[in-house]
């Protein structure tokens, strides 16, 4: 492919889980142009930074879909268990012409694993000196000739922890629990359904230790209630024996609840895509044609002046041509009308030139970004 896909396999999931059960973030720390940066040290929060950009400006997907918003939150990153992954896939630098205005600086893309022809599970069980445990599984299983399944549980606790008795938590404390099934299906014509639903709670406390004040006397507790849901599906239908219709959707429903000092704070995040593409190839040429339709709205009961919605309409392409046995080139567009911005176009350019032992890439990339008052401060 003309367009850098760098890819963290299996067996380098698996050695990662076993580490850092609870989370991905040592799974994505340790590739090269990719930062994990802690936005609250008080709450353990962190994001993904790209060759160097904002972590908001990175797409985080779960098999091609934003389960996780158009926007993961910063907290977001450190609710993910790696338990399921097959693979995972990380472009660098301006996707929007594909992904749209969230992918301005990326897009890391979960791949989870495909059931076996045979009944399969695991569970780890992970304890560590600071106090936290963990508890994941992964059961999957043939249904019927043409479908099966598989689920994914986790349980996460984390003892809050004053590691040089300052009275300030350094260590964040967490109790998690998530749910995530998939059903898969396949037909005799060719097509597939792939559906996913998730469930993710969580409770996390930072701030003053208990009985700790800060310098006028008061406690400042620092805590994060979060209630997450999501479902997507993906469908795919070959028509001919060149032509491929694929369609797609998600949604995803998100509640906080927020306490830092003596203010609290309620909010909703709610995220949304559908999407239908064609594709077909020749020898020497692939390509794809879509339209999408992405909607982001966040509701704060407390600050009302935060709120925003926005639709995104948009329609892309993208050509991939082989010229050569040693050439190989990715051309994609695509133009978003916001209901807030107005138009935004995204090109993107991709070359590969491989003579003998050398692999030479180029790139270049524009794409555009909504702003949203969620930033790494």
């Amino acid at each position: 492919s003309a367009t850098r896909t760098e890819v963290i396999n299996g067996e380098e999931i698996q050695e990662k889980a076993l580490m850092r059960p609870g989370n991905i973030s040592m799974l994505v720390a340790e590739t090269g142009g990719v930062r994990v940066q802690t936005t609250s040290p008080s709450l353990g929060s962190a994001n993904i930074r790209l060759q160097g950009l904002y972590g908001r400006y990175t797409q985080l997907l779960s098999d091609g879909l934003p389960l996780y918003g158009g926007q993961t939150a910063s907290i977001g990153l450190l609710q993910i268990p790696p338990t399921d992954l097959a693979n995972v896939e990380i472009i660098k630098g301006s996707a929007s012409s594909l992904y749209g205005g969230s992918a301005l600086g990326g897009v890391i893309n979960l791949i989870s694993r495909t059931p076996a022809d045979e009944t399969e599970g695991e569970v780890l069980v992970n304890a560590t000196s600071k106090n936290g445990q963990d508890v994941t599984s992964y059961f999957a299983t043939p249904l019927t000739d043409a479908s099966s399944a598989s689920v994914t549980a986790g349980i996460h606790h984390q003892e809050e922890q004053d590691l040089d008795d300052d009275g300030w938590i350094d260590m964040a404390g967490y109790k998690r629990a998530s749910v995530r099934p998939r059903l898969y299906w396949s037909g005799e014509s060719g097509a597939n359904l792939y559906v996913t639903m998730g469930a993710m709670t969580e409770e996390r406390n930072g701030g003053t230790a208990k009985g700790a004040n800060v310098p006028d006397g008061n406690e400042f507790p620092q805590t994060q209630d979060t209630l997450r849901t999501d479902v997507g599906f993906i469908y795919d239908q070959p028509l001919g024996d060149v032509l491929n219709l694929n369609m797609r959707g998600s949604a995803m429903h998100q509640d906080h609840e927020h306490v830092y000092g003596a203010v609290h704070e309620d909010d909703t995040h709610e995220s949304y895509l559908i999407e239908s593409s064609l594709s077909g190839y020749t020898d020497e040429t692939a390509w794809v044609v879509g339209l999408a339709l992405q909607n982001e709205k966040f509701n704060s009961e407390t600050f009302s002046e935060f709120n925003y919605s926005y639709q995104v309409p948009g329609l892309f392409s993208q050509v991939d041509y082989e010229a050569s046995d040693d050439i190989s080139m990715s051309l994609s567009a695509r133009a978003d009308w916001h209901s807030e911005y107005g138009t935004q176009v995204s090109p993107r350019i991709s070359m590969l030139y491989s003579p003998e032992n050398w692999t030479i890439r180029g790139s270049y990339g524009q794409g555009f970004f909504a702003p949203s008052p969620f930033i790494e401060d």
